[in-house]
C-alpha cells in the first residue's frame, strides 16, 4: 500500500501551510499542562514546547492541576498508542471544559481527521508545526474573541473561526500538519531546562529512511536529518550550564547521524561531546544493530564511565525469515555477533531488545526461533510488541494475519523467557559496586532513588541531600517494586 500523503492544496480546513501572526498579548489565562506519550524524542520535544511558552509567560502546571491549555504529545507507533492518545484527549476536555486542547506529534501527523472529530479538540498540530505552539495557541485565542459565541463564522473556505469557549458551543478545530519535505532541515529550538526530570533527553537526529515493512514512523518524522554537531556541542553545554550532569543523546535511527551532514558516523559526534560537551554522563538511547560497530564500542570503552553501559539494540524476531520480510538491515547471525560482543566487552552492561511478536506469515516455527536465538543470546531485558497494523506500511497488505489469541499466547511466552533474562542478569549484579546519579524522586517511603549507568533503578537510605549528585552504591537485593535496594559507598565530590 502506498503511503498517504497530505495534499495542501486540496484541502484548505486540514491544512494551514501558513503560520499565524505573533500574539505578543499572552493571555491571563495562560496555565498550561502537558501530557507525553511515547518515546524520548516526545519528552524531547516537549521540553522545548515548555521552554518556549515559559518564555512567553505561561506557567507550567502538573496535568492533575487545573490549567487554561492542555497539551497532548502523541505517539503512533501502535494502534494501543493511538488508543492510548485518543483517551488522553478525552481526559484534557473532562478535566477543564473550558480549556484549549492542543493535539500534537506523530498520531496528528498521520491522521489529523481523526483527532479533529474528537469533541472538544481546539487544536491539531504536525511534528513541523508542534515547536510554533505559542503561535498557534494565540491564533486560537484570537479566533475565539473575533466570533460572537452564538454564531461561529466562516472567515476563509471551509475553514471556521470557532467562538469563545464556553459549554455547549461547538467549536472546530484548527489543523495545521504539513508533510515533510524531501530534503528537510533538522528542526529544534534550544532548551535549557528538562521540566520534571534529573536527566536531559537531548534530540540530536530524527527521522527514518530505512522504511521497514511494519512501521509508519518514516511517514510521521520524515526522511532521516542530524543536528549539526557544532549545535548538538551548543546544547549539551546549554545544559552543563543547567546543572544537568547526565544527557540521553536520543534520535529515531539515532546510528545514522550526520550521514547526511557528513560529519558521521555517530563514534565522531560521542568522542566530541566526552572531550569539549562538560557532561559527567552520556547515554545512547535505541540504536540500530549494525551501527554498533567496533569503532562505536572501542570509543565507549574508552569514556569509562563517562558513557552508560546500557544499550538497546532493537531484534523485532529471531527468524532470519522474518527479518527479511521485515526489510531488517541484518541477519540474527550477526546480530548476535554484536550482542556476544558487547557483553565480552561490558559485563555488568544492560542488553535490551525490542521484539514484535505476530508480523503477518509468522509461523509456529519462526516463533520458535525467535525463542530458541533471544535465550541463547546475552540479553538482559526484553520488550515485547504485539504486532499492529499500521495502513500505509508494506505489512498492512501482507498475509496471512495472525490470529490475536496467537499472539496473545506467544507474548506471554515470552515475557516469561524476559523475565528470566532479566532475573539472571540482576543475580549477577547482587554485590557489584555501581555509579549511579541520584534523581529528584522518592520511593514511597522516602528513599532517594537514583539510576546506575547499566539502568538499574536503586534506593538509597541515607540522611543526606543528594539530588543531582553521582554516588556509587553497592548492590544487595532486589524488591517486589523492581528496584534495588543499595548501600551508600561513597560520594562524588561536587555537589550541587
Amino acid at each position: 500500500m502506498a503511503p498517504r500523503s497530505l495534499d495542501i492544496e486540496a484541502d484548505s480546513n486540514r491544512i494551514c501551510p501558513d503560520m499565524p501572526p505573533l500574539d505578543i498579548q499572552v493571555q491571563a489565562q495562560n496555565r498550561v499542562a502537558f501530557r507525553t506519550i511515547g518515546c524520548r524524542l516526545n519528552q524531547c520535544e516537549t521540553a522545548q514546547m515548555q521552554e518556549a511558552l515559559v518564555a512567553r509567560g505561561y506557567r507550567l502546571v502538573e496535568w492533575d492541576e487545573p490549567a487554561d491549555i492542555r497539551v497532548v504529545n502523541t505517539c503512533t507507533v501502535t494502534a494501543k498508542s493511538d488508543s492510548t492518545c485518543r483517551h488522553e484527549i478525552r481526559v484534557a476536555r473532562r478535566l477543564d471544559p473550558k480549556c484549549i486542547v492542543a493535539v500534537t506529534g506523530c498520531y496528528a501527523q498521520i491522521d489529523p481527521e481523526a483527532i479533529a472529530a474528537i469533541p472538544g479538540v481546539d487544536l491539531v498540530l504536525g511534528n513541523r508545526e508542534k515547536l510554533n505552539l505559542t503561535d498557534w495557541i494565540a491564533e486560537r485565542r484570537g479566533r475565539d474573541l473575533e466570533a460572537p459565541a452564538s454564531s461561529p463564522r466562516v472567515s476563509s473556505p471551509g475553514v471556521s473561526s470557532p467562538g469563545v469557549s464556553s459549554p455547549g458551543v461547538s467549536r472546530r478545530p484548527i489543523i495545521a500538519v504539513t508533510p515533510h519535505p524531501k530534503h528537510p532541515a533538522f528542526e529544534g529550538e534550544f532548551f535549557s531546562h528538562f521540566y520534571g526530570y534529573t536527566r536531559a533527553f537531548l534530540k540530536v537526529q530524527t527521522g527514518c529512511d530505512s522504511h521497514c515493512a511494519y512501521c509508519i514512523i518514516p511517514l510521521a518524522r520524515g526522511p532521516a536529518r542530524s543536528m549539526p554537531a557544532a549545535e548538538v556541542l551548543k546544547q549539551v553545554r546549554l545544559l552543563v550550564s543547567h546543572n544537568y550532569r547526565e544527557v540521553v543523546l536520543t534520535g529515531i535511527d539515532l546510528g545514522s547521524w550526520g550521514r547526511d551532514t557528513g560529519e558521521g558516523p555517530l563514534t565522531n559526534l560521542l568522542a566530541l561531546l566526552i572531550e569539549e560537551g562538560g557532561a559527567d554522563r552520556y547515554r545512547l538511547s535505541s540504536i540500530e544493530p549494525p551501527e554498533m560497530d567496533e569503532a562505536l564500542q572501542e570509543r565507549i570503552e574508552q569514556a569509562g564511565d563517562r558513557v552508560a553501559h546500557h544499550f538497546h539494540l532493537p531484534l523485532q524476531s529471531g527468524a532470519d525469515s522474518v527479518l527479511q520480510r521485515m526489510g531488517r538491515p541484518y541477519t540474527c547471525s550477526e546480530y548476535h555477533a554484536v550482542a556476544t560482543r558487547l557483553a565480552q566487552r561490558f559485563p555488568d552492561a544492560a542488553l535490551g531488545a525490542d521484539v514484535i511478536v505476530g508480523f503477518p506469515g509468522e509461523t509456529d516455527q519462526e516463533f520458535e526461533e525467535t525463542l530458541s536465538f533471544v535465550a541463547r543470546t546475552p540479553i538482559t531485558y526484553l520488550h515485547v510488541f504485539a504486532y499492529s497494523d499500521r495502513p500505509g506500511t508494506r505489512a498492512s497488505a501482507m498475509s496471512p494475519k495472525i490470529h490475536p489469541e496467537t499472539i496473545h499466547e506467544r507474548s506471554a511466552r515470552l515475557r516469561e523467557l524476559g523475565a528470566r533474562k532479566k532475573a539472571a542478569f540482576q543475580a549477577r549484579l547482587v554485590g557489584t559496586e555501581q555509579r549511579a546519579l541520584v534523581l529528584a524522586e522518592l520511593s514511597c517511603d522516602n528513599r532517594p532513588v537514583a539510576l546506575t549507568g547499566n539502568y538499574q533503578e536503586v534506593l538509597i537510605t541515607t540522611s543526606e541531600t543528594l539530588v543531582n549528585r553521582f554516588a556509587r552504591v553497592r548492590l544487595h537485593r532486589v524488591e517486589t517494586s523492581g528496584r534495588w535496594v543499595a548501600e551508600l559507598t561513597s560520594l562524588e565530590d561536587r555537589a550541587l
